[in-house]
């Protein structure tokens, strides 16, 4: 969801400033890349920091099924949580940085770091997406 949200943002963004079309094939195909690679990588620390956070929600006592807005602000925190993680593995290892949060890299945050506030931000919001999509599923049973 993170690389999706953040490549659609990209290429909004490139569309608006081109005042074009040019390279929407390639753009498409390097967002459907992108998808594949950030699903393989981004299984792992979703269901790991996912469940942490959904552990903890589920042992505070509620009145009752938690609500859309407690998955929606819990995956947001979950995202912030794997973003903190990356960072700090990021400056032990960039190799291991590699592995668990590729996008963490320092090459990634020049002096500015726009691109990366970018996927921070991508990520984030996928947090928020997944906790939504997590209270739908919830409500079911």
């Amino acid at each position: 969801m993170a690389a999706i949200t953040f490549v659609l943002g990209a290429l909004a963004v490139s569309l608006t400033s081109s005042g074009g079309l040019n390279g929407l094939g390639s753009a498409l195909i390097n967002m459907i890349s992108l998808v594949l690679l950030a699903t393989i990588w981004g299984a792992i620390p979703s269901f790991v920091f996912g469940g942490l956070v959904l552990a903890v929600i589920q042992r505070i006592a509620w009145r009752g099924p938690p609500v859309a807005i407690v998955y929606l602000i819990s995956g947001v925190v979950a995202a912030g949580l794997y973003v903190l993680a990356g960072l700090w593995i990021a400056g032990l290892s960039t190799g291991a940085a590699m592995f668990f949060a590729p996008w963490a890299t320092p090459d990634l945050w020049p002096n500015n770091g726009r691109e990366a506030w970018g996927m921070v931000a991508s990520l984030l919001l996928a947090g928020a997406g997944a906790g939504l999509i997590y209270s739908a599923f919830a409500k079911r049973g």
